[in-house]
């Protein structure tokens, strides 16, 4: 296992010290160029007409570091795990005499140590240039934030990696990935959409949902907080369970999952419960079902442009997997029986 773990950290240093450049040039660039104080005009008490100007902390740049980490759980988990997807190389990984689950652990500390060496590289440097300009900001508030972006990230990138290594090719992993990081938000897309006045505030947020969602909310938690502005997201431990859950299972599943691999699936066409079979339904199901609905009312009459285009994207990503445009009689079934479920839904929920 050291030879193993010795192997990948040589092997993603080249990555790794370009990954850490452009991120920290990024964010040492914006600090550099952009002020974070600005003036604000103000009525003066008591005195009619008169204003007064004061100072106030702008540009906390908490963005930055936010996509740099989101875009690393994005990448990484397609670079460590592509090697399954082409046959030559996963047969010669697979004839190693190392057993496929300390592979995978090898692949998933170096993936780890591919996101999180240049963020903190990138966030130190970003923050000292910040610290070292005149701002009004509580820089105290950057250090609890860095470290509780970290259990956001480790987790963002196993739920990434669990769903990119279910598919046999990098085009069919990267769309697992994305279809993934939204199928949570389509029912309650459809939740909030007919039942908007009897859904509270504290679970109607459609980026609780979304597997990058949780990680967004911390920086969009401790922002204001930086700039000495109180605030507060409901329901941001809705988003924080749901992420402490979604990681678990997925590395569990990566793990569990690791000796099921087959090395002749390289490169065939992807039919795991977690891709195209499962999500292509559920989007149309959903898309159909919330369709009819602006405002939370229900449309005289259907809106036969947007079914004929959600069922336009849908036979598009069927013949994206199956890589042909002869569908089978299952995937037929699949599109004609979740646009039906649709359609129903939105009777019954018109009628109520």
């Amino acid at each position: 296992m050291k030879r193993a773990l010795a192997y990948e950290f040589k092997r993603i240093l080249l990555p790794l010290c370009i990954f850490t450049a452009i991120a920290t040039a990024v964010f040492a660039v914006a600090a550099l160029t952009s002020d974070f104080i600005a003036l604000r005009e103000i009525a003066a008490p008591g005195v009619d007409g008169s204003y007064s100007t004061v100072q106030v902390p702008v540009n906390t740049l908490v963005h930055i570091p936010a996509i740099t980490l989101c875009v690393l759980c994005f990448i990484v988990p397609a670079m460590q795990f592509s090697y399954r997807m082409k046959r030559r190389s996963v047969d010669l990984w697979y004839a190693l005499p190392i057993r496929r689950e300390k592979l995978v652990l090898a692949r998933v500390l170096g993936g780890l140590a591919l996101v999180f060496v240049p963020y903190a590289v990138s966030y130190a440097a970003g923050v000292t240039v910040i610290a070292c300009s005149e701002n009004l900001f509580e820089m105290q508030m950057y250090v609890p934030l860095f470290f509780a972006s970290l259990p956001m990230g480790m987790l963002l990138f196993g739920v990434n990696s669990f769903l990119f290594s279910r598919a046999n090719t990098a085009g069919d992993g990267i769309v697992f990935m994305l279809l993934g990081a939204f199928a949570l938000a389509m029912p309650m897309a459809f939740a909030d959409a007919w039942l908007w006045q009897s859904v509270p505030n504290e679970i109607d947020d459609l980026l609780h949902y979304i597997t990058f969602g949780p990680a967004a909310e911390m920086f969009m938690l401790f922002g204001p907080a930086i700039r000495s502005v109180s605030t507060n997201i409901p329901g941001l431990w809705i988003a924080c369970v749901l992420a402490a859950i979604e990681g678990c299972a997925a590395y569990f599943g990566l793990f569990y999952t690791a000796r099921s691999h087959r090395a002749e699936s390289a490169g065939q066409i992807s039919n795991s419960p977690f891709g195209y079979k499962v999500l292509l339904p559920w989007y149309l199901f959903f898309g159909i079902a919330t369709a009819s609905v602006e405002g939370g009312i229900a449309l005289t009459a259907a809106p036969i442009a947007e079914y004929l285009f959600m069922l336009i994207l849908a036979f598009v990503g069927y013949f994206v997997y199956r890589r042909s445009f002869r569908l089978k009689l299952c995937d037929l079934i699949g599109i004609g029986g979740s646009f039906a479920a649709g359609v129903l839904l939105t009777l019954i929920c018109s009628l109520i």
